[in-house]
């Protein structure tokens, strides 16, 4: 379901990143409506190894199923970041945009860092979304 390139150091923290939280969670969001499973995995994190491969797995065969591809046929993600806020090795990224089917969804995605770069928090619940109303 959705980009800020930027060198991040963290200096009260070590905390490096080539990328900023806002552009990982971009990057993951705009992966899993366009089918890159790659950007995807690449950038998500998983404490268990474990839930990683299932995760990658299930993913693989979403992308590859026909009402993955009827559901996303045309289908741009434009996901903007509403807000950002890093807190030493944990960030929260707020993402707005509509969604595949049509409606406007508020994402709070999770991140980490791991080895110096920022990570969607694959613990925390990736898919977190909810519909919201413009009036």
């Amino acid at each position: 379901m959705a980009a800020f390139a930027a060198l991040s150091l963290f200096s009260c923290n070590n905390v490096k990143s080539d990328e900023a939280p806002s552009a990982v969670a971009l990057k993951v969001y705009e992966g899993l409506t366009s089918g890159d499973v790659k950007a995807v995995t690449d950038n998500i994190y998983f404490v268990d190894t474990l839930d990683h491969t299932i995760f990658r797995e299930y993913l693989e065969v979403a992308v590859a199923s026909a009402d993955y591809k009827k559901r996303t046929q045309g289908f741009k993600a434009s996901y903007k970041v509403v807000s950002e806020q890093v807190n030493g090795k944990n960030a929260s990224v707020v993402l707005e945009g509509i969604g595949p089917l049509g409606n406007m969804l508020k994402i709070d995605v999770k991140l980490l860092s791991v080895d110096g770069s920022w990570k969607v928090d694959g613990n925390h619940g990736v898919f977190h979304s909810e519909p919201i109303n413009k009036k």
